[in-house]
């Protein structure tokens, strides 16, 4: 029986052995490093723009664009947790002997509460490994979503069970322009209740409800929603000027004419002169003439473009705001994770007595 022992410890003697634990933590430390130099779960469009296709298709291929979620990288947490709990195991019997025979003994126990909190961190980065997700929603003002798209390059989404609607943007502004705050006032609905009414989501004060994290990650200023009031004048003399309302990506006629108006595209800052607006005249009888018509400048004696004035009296926008969701089962069991961890070695250093400590 003993004999029969012996050979399966022999057997399975790798995992008994401190010698396959340290390249298994050097393995892990240095995916950690990779996973950090390379930028995880990103759109294909965003590789591409750092790398080459074939380096795309590459580390693509071996993983590394999703480490923490790869085959190989899980594999790793399970080989430390099986190489750990047998090098606990083999020490147990020996381990306990002391124990009853040691006054204070169970201090010792102290290593062991430390090797499980080690085992409870591991199992709960496994369990946000598996079942947790990275995903990612803008919501313009006004709106609501029921799905969130996952931050990965397989362009997948994935419904919620509940509706979150956007209220409200603001985001206030530093001289330079540049962004001070920006807080989204959000509503959670659960069905036809509303269980979280106009909360406020601020950066780096998140929102949990049912699992999921909300985090605010980004604003910007909603295409579907921008549109321009201009005043439009015909230079001859006596002729009145006419107002027209245009959105993003429209061309419409000028009122009274047969030439049309296009608005091409917005920007917050042109030359440090504020928003603008890039919009083409098509003419009639020419070729199509594109210009900048910035708002802080609403004057009709401004610009004049063709056969016409035009004056921007308005731009009407609406924000989006993006948000990031996260979902990690395993979080509560790494905390857990933790606290043993100091728990046990408070109990190894303070409470051994000091001809004790060699083990």
């Amino acid at each position: 029986m003993v004999r029969k022992s012996n050979e399966n410890m022999k057997k399975w003697g790798v995992f008994y052995s401190l010698k396959l634990t340290i390249p298994l933590l050097i393995v892990l430390a240095a995916l950690s490093v990779v996973g950090t130099l390379i930028p995880q779960n990103a759109s294909e469009h965003e590789y591409l723009h750092l790398y080459s296709k074939e380096t795309y298709y590459i580390l693509k291929g071996f993983g590394l664009l999703d480490m923490y979620h790869s085959w190989w990288f899980i594999g790793v947490l399970i080989l430390l947790a099986l190489n750990l709990t047998a090098c606990s195991l083999k020490r147990l019997p020996n381990l306990w002997r002391q124990v009853r025979a040691v006054k204070r003994g169970y201090a010792r126990l102290g290593t062991y509460l430390t090797h499980l909190s080690v085992l409870l961190i591991l199992f709960g980065g496994l369990m946000g490994a598996i079942w947790g997700f990275k995903g990612y929603v803008e919501i313009t003002e006004g709106e609501s979503v029921k799905e969130i798209a996952l931050k990965s390059s397989h362009n997948e989404s994935i419904p919620l069970e509940f509706t979150v609607r956007c209220d409200s943007f603001r985001v206030d502004f530093y001289p330079d322009a540049s962004p001070k705050e920006y807080v989204s006032i959000l509503t959670f609905i659960d069905g036809d209740e509303v269980v979280l009414d106009h909360v406020p989501l601020r950066v780096n004060h998140p929102i949990s409800y049912r699992g999921l994290t909300f985090y605010q990650a980004s604003y910007g200023i909603s295409d579907r929603s921008l549109t321009a009031t201009l005043e439009i004048a015909k230079r001859e003399r006596g002729e009145n000027s006419s107002t027209l309302t245009i959105g993003q990506g429209e061309i419409k006629p000028i009122p009274g004419t047969r030439d049309q108006i296009g608005f091409m595209k917005y920007r917050p800052k042109v030359h440090n002169l504020g928003d603008a607006i890039l919009f083409v005249l098509f003419s009639f009888n020419s070729s199509p003439e594109s210009f900048w018509l910035f708002r802080q400048f609403p004057g009709l004696d401004g610009l004049q473009v063709g056969n016409y004035t035009f004056a921007l009296k308005d731009i009407e926008k609406n924000y989006y705001t993006g948000i990031q969701v996260t979902r990690d089962p395993g979080v509560p069991v790494v905390w857990i994770g933790c606290a043993l961890l100091v728990t046990g070695m408070v109990i190894t250093f303070t409470l051994r007595r000091p001809q004790e400590k060699r083990f």
